[in-house]
């Protein structure tokens, strides 16, 4: 008895598994933290030169290495009308790194894709404005503890420019 119990509750788990290993396999947008592929949706050709509609959204998709399309979610930023996306923990994340080798990427904003080349922002003062926005974005947040002022200052941010 038990022993059928126990070959039901396997196979049941393996079905499981193989379920989400396909689903996984077969994703295009990410999933919270889990990158995704390729993106879906409405391209976009008109170029974008002011990206303030952005605000209708809170996060962004990124999908970059157009060689292998890698896409994942992430915040961003608007300065003067230019969107810009931070990489929180620098050249350590790996679409950061991607951007890098290929500034070629598209975003989703909505269900709307838009080409896009990526250019690391290196102006301190630019940079400065950036973190700026962000704290005023959150006016109840605490001060940064000694560790998150450290991994705010190794923080990337990409300007995007249509394509």
């Amino acid at each position: 008895m038990i022993k059928n119990v126990l070959k039901g509750v396997a196979v049941g788990l393996a079905l499981v598994v193989v379920t989400l290993l396909f689903l996984y396999l077969n994703r295009s947008d990410p999933y919270a933290i889990i990158p995704g592929k390729q993106l879906r949706g409405e391209e976009v050709t008109v170029p974008i030169e002011d990206w303030i509609f952005v605000k209708e959204v809170r996060t962004v998709i990124n999908e970059v290495r157009p060689s292998d399309p890698y896409s994942v979610n992430t915040g961003y930023v608007l300065r003067e009308g230019v969107l810009y996306i931070p990489s929180g923990f620098g050249g350590e994340s790996s679409w950061a790194r991607f951007l890098i080798q290929d500034p070629n990427m598209r975003i989703k904003v909505g269900d709307k894709l838009y080409p896009v080349r990526a250019t690391l922002e290196e102006d301190p003062e630019v940079i400065s404005d950036l973190h700026e926005i962000r704290r005023r974005r959150n006016p109840n947040q605490e001060e940064p503890t000694p560790e998150e002022a450290a991994r705010l200052a190794k923080m990337w941010f990409f300007r995007l420019d249509s394509r």
